[in-house]
């Protein structure tokens, strides 16, 4: 038998294991929706009260609820259908980091919805989604209640911001300058 590699026969390809269709939609919903958000809420806390005001806090209220709910859907998923592993050639500080910075994504993306709910329920007006649904959680005390809770919800969010860049950009060095598959796995569509 020839050892020529042109007469060679390549083993079969082991196809990727990629993150399953509804854990892909709910990845990319939540980000738009939370990219979204961002500037709606600095521009929003900023203005004078107006009925534009109004309808720019009533909707970052609605989609945060909207954030919160996916986010418990999502975490569901994970437990569910599990995640698929990271690539084989991978240092074990990224290993550690990933699973660090995912497990801190995960918090902030069920904390800060869930803040900023609390803190406006306590202090500032109805909680309805999109003007319909009342969620009013059962909260009172006024600013003096709000007030840290409103804290935490804005440090949390300057902490997600931050994890949400720093994700993003571990994505984009893995996929263009490693080219090992890793954001592949996220992306609707891509080659299995």
């Amino acid at each position: 038998m020839s050892s020529d590699a042109s007469t060679a026969k390549a083993a079969p390809a082991i196809p990727e294991r990629r993150y399953s269709g509804i854990q892909i939609a709910l990845h990319w919903v939540i980000a738009l929706v939370i990219i979204g958000m961002i500037p709606v809420g600095l521009v929003m806390t900023r203005l004078d009260p107006s009925t534009l005001t109004n309808l720019l806090y009533e909707m970052h209220k609605s989609f945060g609820l909207i954030v919160f709910g996916l986010a418990v859907v999502r975490i569901g998923a994970r437990f569910a259908l599990g995640v698929p592993p990271l690539a084989p050639n991978m240092p074990h500080w990224q290993i550690r980091a990933a699973r660090i910075s995912h497990a801190a994504l995960y918090v902030l993306i069920i904390l800060v919805p869930l803040t900023g709910w609390a803190a406006t329920s306590a202090c500032c007006a109805p909680v309805n989604l999109f003007w319909a649904i009342p969620l009013t959680l059962p909260i009172g005390g006024g600013f003096e209640t709000a007030g840290p809770i409103f804290l935490l919800h804005n440090i949390s969010t300057m902490t997600l911001i931050a994890l949400v860049l720093l994700h993003s950009l571990a994505a984009l060095y893995h996929h263009y300058g490693l080219k090992d598959g890793t954001l592949r796995k996220m992306m609707p569509g891509a080659k299995r």
